[in-house]
């Protein structure tokens, strides 16, 4: 049996925002995070909603990646 290497995981604390009306309040998110600016990331079918969201943004958008991919293994894809 192989032994796993000790380690230690810190991750920064999450907030989610849900529900109706929730993307109008992203500017505010961003700047309670100490941010300027977000890039918006999608994945290339969801192109059309990020470019929503950089609208919404406006100069808080640092611009679209939207070449996000699944993180999941093929497999079970």
């Amino acid at each position: 049996m192989r032994s796993t290497s000790s380690f230690v995981y810190t991750s920064q604390p999450q907030r989610v925002v849900f529900g109706a009306g929730s993307l109008a309040h992203l500017g505010r998110e961003i700047e309670a995070l100490g941010a300027r600016r977000a890039l918006v990331l999608s994945t290339p079918e969801q192109r059309a909603q990020a470019e929503r969201v950089a609208e919404l943004l406006g100069p808080q958008a640092a611009g679209i990646f939207d070449r996000a991919v699944m993180h999941v293994p093929i497999e079970t894809a």
